[in-house]
């Protein structure tokens, strides 16, 4: 049985942002620790105190070997407050990490995703531009189509701040993940104390297309019936390290992972394009608050520059 201890250093989010691809990076450093098990788990959402934590951690394939930082990863936390205010609770010291994503770019890359996990039936027009819920409640099960408040970034980072001071959170921008991944990284050491290190960059989060609705509905996405297989098939019967590669090859064999993906034809991109210009007005508020609260300049990079050439894929 692994020793349990609680993370130290949490990667917060934000939602399709290479969030995924950083934790992979940074788990290969001989300083870091990652809970892999329980990467993209929101800690309160899934047990009731942190005991439980405790004793879910003890269970973590992996041994602790003293690493100096410890990671645990989930793309949600920065948009729950109430987590961000567990989390405190729990790590009151805790460094955060945070990636940034053009909010329109990000929507748009959402959307694609949950169509082809077959959980977004409407059209692109309709979920994003007529149907925007910037000022609607929502809850857990709904969050993940809220495409407009996951790129309210400068709201998710003000009630960070009620929790956690500016010095304890490293905000990063998505671009740099393509452009300059090593200098990413080694701001991410540099906050983090940690020596220079260079991991294996080669992609390993590239999703396929979704084969079988019912297989997805009842296996892969939540569902009643997916719980009851975990509670009482996977649980009780797979140890915790084989749980996670028994969820990966599920989803692998249901999206043909390993299939090219499939050319945005020019009418789709034609529509794209004019759906990314109607998503700009609500984002643009709140990127000036961004850029005042943090002293950076998002607002200008991604509203006044020329965009770049229409994505190969969503």
């Amino acid at each position: 049985m692994s020793k349990a201890i609680l993370p130290n250093t949490f990667l917060i989010g934000v939602q399709k942002a290479g969030t995924t691809t950083l934790d992979d990076w940074l788990a290969q450093h001989p300083q870091i620790y990652c809970y892999e098990s329980l990467k993209d788990v929101l800690l309160f959402a899934r047990f009731n105190s942190i005991d439980e934590i405790l004793q879910r951690m003890q269970k973590e394939p992996a041994a602790y070997k003293g690493q100096q930082v410890v990671l645990q990863s989930a793309v949600n936390y920065i948009f729950y407050p109430q987590y961000l205010q567990q989390l405190a609770a729990m790590q009151p010291n805790a460094k955060l990490l945070l990636i940034l994503r053009n909010p329109v770019d990000r929507a748009v890359s959402s959307y694609g995703y949950f169509t082809k996990m077959l959980r977004e039936t409407r059209s692109m027009e309709e979920a994003l531009v007529y149907t925007p819920s910037a000022n609607t409640e929502f809850s857990k099960d709904n969050s993940d189509f809220t495409y407009i408040e996951h790129g309210l970034y400068a709201r998710q980072i003000r009630h960070c701040l009620q929790y956690f001071s500016k010095e304890q959170l490293l905000v990063l921008d998505y671009d740099e993940l393509a452009k300059n991944p090593k200098g990413l990284l080694q701001q991410i050491y540099t906050f983090l104390g940690i020596d220079a290190f260079e991991p294996d960059l080669t992609p390993k989060n590239v999703t396929g297309s979704v084969k079988s609705q019912a297989f997805q509905d009842k296996l892969v996405n939540r569902s009643n019936f997916r719980k009851w297989v975990v509670n009482n098939i996977i649980d009780p019967f797979f140890p915790v390290g084989k749980r996670k590669m028994l969820k990966k090859k599920m989803f692998e064999m249901n999206t043909g992972k390993k299939q090219p993906a499939v050319a945005i034809k020019q009418e789709d991109k034609e529509t794209i394009s004019r759906i990314k210009k109607q998503l700009q007005p609500y984002f643009l508020e709140d990127a000036k608050e961004l850029d005042a609260m943090l002293g950076t300049a998002f607002y200008e990079k991604w509203f006044t520059k020329k965009p770049a050439i229409a994505e190969k894929s969503l």
